[in-house]
């Protein structure tokens, strides 16, 4: 095949791996030929002009060096070349991360195992001095909840990320020795890889890079869902028999019962935060969604493993549990007479055809349920499993008399042990589904509520209630049995949405399971009558109840409610709040009928939104283990929920490092954080790549769920040190979006008014769904992708220069004690780690072009001054703490492959200032006021947001 350059890069000269190097060539060679055959020569040509001309042209200047740019319809295909250049770049990064974890898997032994992998973390827990008692002790609570969302930050389509797939596939394949056998591959299997090749990238070119209409709440949940089915179902078993292999190995001789640790939740379908779109019949066709879904994988796996099971009575006989158990099938779930008499001395093949014909009869029973009303009930099919209980049940009747022969091989590994861990994990809801809404709405309805029951004396409002007065009545009606509203009362539309999602939540969980709906988040939680709204709404639906024992009482609850803190001044007082709601008398019945569990949501978007990123970092750090030590007095069982997102900003970068460098007992075993947009597609789009980011996750678990108090802790002058240049970083940043200019600096050097036309999500970027009018109502997300598309990144880094000089400056010992605090301290180490990585992916010069378009020049001018001088001063603080060296500047892969990227990122960024100025909103005449102009514009965001591997 002949191949015709795209950029001809040249990977070599960034010193990274020849495996690599390898893929990028190939990439760029098969993007030429691509774009030749698909786009023309004149499109090639384009692209390389632009991608070695300055990078110092304004937008005037640029139409005017390359007049090709004036046609629409070019711009679009040169962005599209570009966008999918990184695409498939993105591609060959994640190989060879898989090819870098293969390679440690090939060379480790039993002395140094794989780093980061479950043994690994379990040898060096058992070094720690833990002994097989107290790992059993930790194992016990071991829970670690992924919880996926629909965040606006996936710009990529389905359609797109299953091309990439398979082109990520045909890749691995063409690396492998020609020698290497194929069973399922023809003899002369290379010649045919390459032309796979070809054919795939140029379905890729051919497919929209965009959706043409509007991503609806259905369309999300289809997409966790995909990736629930076919990534994470299967790796979830991995990770257990990995982790039951670990311990067999290291504590040679114990016995140890492995829970189903892993436990997915998701929000999408169930997130109505200023999502209108999330109403309460979408909530119950999503949580019917995934039963259905979980439903069709077990019949699948049953299927697959009635191909396997075909042992005979003779062989292996069955004992008197399944000889019981396949009576009952006969009479409640029978099989056709040709199927019973083919199956007639197969005993476990027989029981999993009555499995099949029980789960068929369940989605049946579904079906018919899912077409009633939220509030009807139905009669469910005899057959039909009642629960998952009962289905595992039947495996484990199944399991447990093939272990009673010498088929144990059969059962104690493979399908059905997986399909036993599987079903542990994800039951019939398949993950479990939260319920989110803003404190406002819960007072609106509450008002309302009590207004028509007449609670409030002296023909007052609720809402006009203060604090106390509120609290006094919400607790007195938590203590009353009786319901606030007559049978058959109608409120507003408003205020019957929110009682209606209760209503549903108590459906899910008497229909499907008590797990698929019994968490309900609280946005903006300020006081702690927000939390006491709730429980009143609830109590309203039958999900929480009150019983009397002689004098005393208590609360029956099916919901745990939690808390969600995420601006600065929510997370300094968290710990208060969390006092007052554990002594008050009725709350306090609800933590007895929850088992004392609490579950606090910590928000690290709108925090660093509010506060900046240095500042909320040591906020959340903060405020986690105040959280841990209110929880230990009173007695509270926590698990924390990271409410994290993909960009240090808003509390990205390696999960695996952010757990070990938190607070001591803040992890104790127990931990729930997000996935979110483009981080569920890169962590969890190829099997090997989610395996590899869920046992580092366990790993670190493991590693801080067994941690002393001590472990780590910081000195008494670091945590001074931090709270003093938080505390000045805050100021920095602050001092900078207050500005008087700042606002109209912001929506005219970045895209955020295309970023609002993106159609990405079914959430607006503004909580109030109109135009955005500040910073108060623009959500974090498009906040911090509007500055990832201008290489500012201002998100990650600004205010840390400020506050890291000034600490410097005050006494010559500080650096020092900076140095110490980042070689000693996880939690400082990350935190500067994770600015200097985005001071990295900064670009000033590029920055400065978006800038320029600013009116007047003077505020233009002004404001990027001050953000460069700022990205100076943090660059050089963080290089004299992490003492960088030109050789580690080299060994970093990260920084190799950004350098590799800044010069082919610049003319997207280029094109993309020129088309703010022809595609203004504001501006509505004009004869560039077009559709194709703006379809160009989404499509500069696209690219640049696969460019940088990052949106919001």
């Amino acid at each position: 095949m002949i191949f015709k350059q795209f950029l001809s890069l040249n990977p070599q000269d960034y010193h990274l791996t020849t495996p690599l190097c390898d893929d990028i060539q190939l990439w760029d060679n098969l993007l030429g030929a691509i774009l030749k055959e698909q786009a023309g020569e004149d499109i090639l040509q384009l692209a390389q002009k632009l991608y070695k001309a300055p990078s110092d042209a304004s937008a005037p200047d640029l139409l005017k060096r390359f007049p090709a740019l004036k046609d629409p319809l070019r711009v679009q295909a040169l962005l599209r070349a570009f966008t999918v250049l990184f695409q498939l770049l993105n591609l060959a990064e994640q190989k060879e991360i898989v090819r870098v974890n293969l390679k440690r898997q090939a060379e480790a032994d039993a002395n140094a195992p794989r780093r980061e992998s479950l043994l690994d973390t379990v040898m060096q827990v058992k070094a720690k001095g833990v002994d097989a008692d107290a790992m059993r002790r930790l194992l016990g609570r071991l829970e670690i909840v992924p919880t996926l969302t629909a965040h606006p930050t996936e710009a990529r389509r389905r359609a797109v990320l299953d091309q990439l797939e398979i082109l990520v596939t045909l890749l691995a394949e063409s690396s492998q020795p020609k020698e290497v056998t194929r069973l399922d591959q023809p003899l002369n299997r290379g010649s045919r890889v390459e032309n796979d090749l070809h054919r795939a990238l140029t379905a890729l070119w051919l497919t929209e890079e965009l959706s043409l209409t509007p991503v609806t709440v259905e369309d999300e949940s289809r997409n966790a869902v995909y990736f629930l089915e076919h990534t994470i179902f299967p790796i979830v078993a991995w990770l257990h028999q990995d982790l039951k292999n670990a311990l067999k190995e290291t504590y040679p001789g114990a016995s140890f019962e492995v829970p189903a640790f892993l436990k997915y939740r998701t929000w999408v379908g169930g997130d109505r935060d200023g999502n209108p779109n999330v109403t309460p019949e979408v909530t119950w066709k999503t949580l019917t969604f995934h039963k259905r879904t979980a439903l069709q994988i077990y019949l699948k796996q049953i299927n697959s493993l009635l191909r396997e099971f075909t042992q005979s009575a003779r062989r292996v006989p069955a004992d008197q549990a399944l000889r019981k158990s396949l009576a009952k099938d006969a009479a409640e779930a029978p099989l056709k007479a040709e199927r019973q008499n083919r199956r007639a001395q197969e005993p476990y093949a027989r029981k999993l055809q009555h499995i099949r014909v029980r789960l068929q009869a369940t989605q049946k029973s579904l079906h018919a349920s899912s077409t009633h009303a939220i509030d009807a009930a139905h009669a469910p099919d005899p057959a039909a499993y009642k629960n998952a209980a009962d289905f595992l049940s039947d495996l484990e009747v199944l399991r447990n008399s093939l272990r009673k022969s010498r088929a144990h091989i059969l059962v104690d590994e493979g399908p059905l042990a997986d399909l036993v861990v599987q079903a542990k994990t994800f039951g019939f809801h398949l993950a479990a589904l939260d319920i989110r809404q803003h404190s406002k709405e819960h007072a609106f309805a509450i008002n309302e509520l009590f207004e028509a029951a007449q609670l409030v004396p002296g023909n007052r409002v609720y809402k006009n209630l203060n604090e106390q007065e509120k609290l006094d009545l919400l607790t007195q009606e938590l203590q009353n049995p009786r319901p606030l509203l007559p049978i058959g009362w109608k409120g507003s539309e408003r205020t019957q949405n929110v009682l209606d999602v209760f209503r549903v939540m108590r459906r899910a969980n008497r229909m499907f399971s008590k797990e698929a709906a019994s968490t309900y988040i609280i946005s903006m939680t300020h006081t702690l009558s927000n939390l006491l709204e709730v429980l009143v709404l609830a109590k309203e639906a039958g999900l929480v109840r009150k019983s009397h024992h002689g004098d005393d009482w208590t609360l029956k609850s099916d919901i745990d409610v939690v808390p969600l803190f995420e601006t600065i001044e929510d997370l300094e007082r968290c710990d208060g709040l969390m006092k007052q709601l554990f002594d008050n008398p009725a709350y306090s019945r609800q933590l007895e009928a929850r088992n004392r569990f609490q579950e606090i949501m910590l928000g690290y978007s709108d925090s660093s939104k509010d506060g900046g990123y240095m500042s909320a970092t040591w906020l959340l750090h903060d405020a986690q283990e105040r959280l841990a030590n209110i929880c230990h007095d009173h007695s509270v069982d926590m698990r924390l929920f990271h409410g994290r997102g993909g960009t240090v900003g808003r509390g990205g970068g390696r999960a695996s490092l952010a757990i070990r460098s938190q607070p001591p007992h803040s992890v104790n075993g127990r931990i729930r954080f997000t996935e979110q947009g483009e981080v569920i597609s890169f962590r969890y789009s190829f099997a090997p790549m989610a395996h590899r980011h869920l046992e580092q996750i366990a790993g670190a678990v493991l590693h801080s769920g067994c941690s002393s108090q001590e472990e780590n802790a910081p000195k008494t002058e670091w945590r001074e040190a931090m709270a003093m240049m938080a505390a000045s970083s805050q100021e920095a940043y602050r001092a900078l979006i207050q500005d008087d200019d700042f606002w109209t600096f912001y929506v005219q050097a970045t895209p955020i008014k295309h970023i609002s036309r993106l159609p990405i999500a079914s959430r607006p970027v503004s909580r109030t769904g109109g135009s955005m009018v500040g910073m108060d109502d623009l959500r974090a997300i498009p906040w911090g992708f509007s500055w990832v598309q201008t290489r500012y990144l201002i998100t990650g880094w600004y205010g840390i220069g400020t506050a890291l000089d000034a600490y410097i400056s005050q006494s010559p010992e500080h650096l020092g004690r900076l140095q110490e605090m980042f070689q000693r301290w996880p939690f400082f180490a990350a935190l500067v780690n994770n600015a200097r990585l985005e001071l990295l992916r900064a670009h000033m010069p590029t920055a400065a072009v978006y800038a320029a378009r600013v009116v007047p020049k003077e505020i233009g001018d002004r404001i990027h001054g001050l953000i460069e001088d700022e990205f100076n001063r943090a660059r050089n603080c963080i290089s004299q703490i992490t003492q960088d060296s030109d050789e580690v500047k080299r060994a970093n892969v990260i920084e190799r492959t950004v350098q590799l990227r800044n010069p082919i990122v610049e003319p997207l960024n280029r094109i993309q200032a020129m088309l703010m100025d022809l595609c203004d909103p504001e501006k509505e005449s004009g004869e560039l006021q077009n559709d194709a102009w703006r379809e160009a514009m989404l499509l500069s965001l696209a690219g640049i947001a696969a460019a940088m591997q990052s949106t919001g």
